[in-house]
């Protein structure tokens, strides 16, 4: 029996809720069952969910609300969705406390983080130094854009080895480490790349967007299919 993945729900669009297509793709292709779970009320019982699926992928999306880190909006917010933001959040609470495999990818990484209590970056100008453009301006969303630094003793290391291209498509970025959560991969402005959850099966957060790379990088390919195998009865 192939794995059941759990797609969360992007967002809003207009009446209609959404989820890029390419992270259907890239679960179908590497042997997961991708299912599409909408966004949903607060006092909606999540557990059939958390019940039926043998992990999740929490996808890119919109800004966060501010006020979710006791912070004031600064310039440079983009749109944001309270609803959206508290429901990803318990979601990840949630699967976190069922041990669950789990990939976070772009904000879904953010959400990660702050489902351990950790905290953004409103916008990368808020960020010491003085980081450099994150929001990749190529045609392509698969064009790789900046080079990361992989921490030697993270298992992202045993696939990626010391550095990766990626590309880049945020202007918030990870703040403050959750609980557990260790920071695995930089760019070299000190932005954070990748978080993994100690004390998970499997629980790592990307900041780029591997589903867009899944044609024209092995490596990203190779990601998702140890994302989906993680699944698998007997693997630890």
């Amino acid at each position: 029996m192939k794995p059941v993945v759990g797609i969360l729900c992007c967002g809003f669009d207009g009446k209609n809720q959404f989820v890029t297509d390419t992270y259907v793709r890239a679960i179908r292709i590497s042997g997961g069952i991708p299912l599409l779970i909408p966004i949903l009320p607060q006092d909606f019982p999540i557990n059939s969910y958390l019940d039926i699926c043998d992990g999740f992928l929490l996808p890119g999306g919109g800004d966060f609300t501010p006020f979710l880190f006791n912070e004031d909006p600064l310039p440079g917010v983009g749109q944001t969705n309270l609803s959206v933001d508290l429901f990803q959040i318990h979601f990840a609470e949630e699967i976190l406390k069922r041990h669950l495999p789990v990939i976070g990818i772009c904000r879904g990484m953010q959400v990660l983080n702050a489902a351990c209590g950790g905290s953004i970056y409103q916008d990368l100008s808020c960020q010491p130094g003085d980081p450099f453009l994150h929001m990749q301006t190529s045609q392509n969303r698969s064009d790789m854009w900046h080079q990361i630094f992989i921490a030697k003793d993270s298992h992202l290391h045993e696939l990626t080895g010391d550095t990766l291209y990626t590309n880049s498509f945020h202007h918030q970025s990870v703040h403050l480490l959750g609980k557990n959560v260790h920071a695995c991969a930089h760019t070299s402005d000190g932005t954070v790349e990748a978080i993994e959850i100690e004390g998970q099966p499997f629980a790592l957060g990307v900041q780029w967007h591997p589903e867009s790379m899944f044609f024209t990088s092995p490596c990203m390919r190779e990601l998702f299919s140890l994302f989906v195998r993680s699944m698998l009865p007997g693997t630890d």
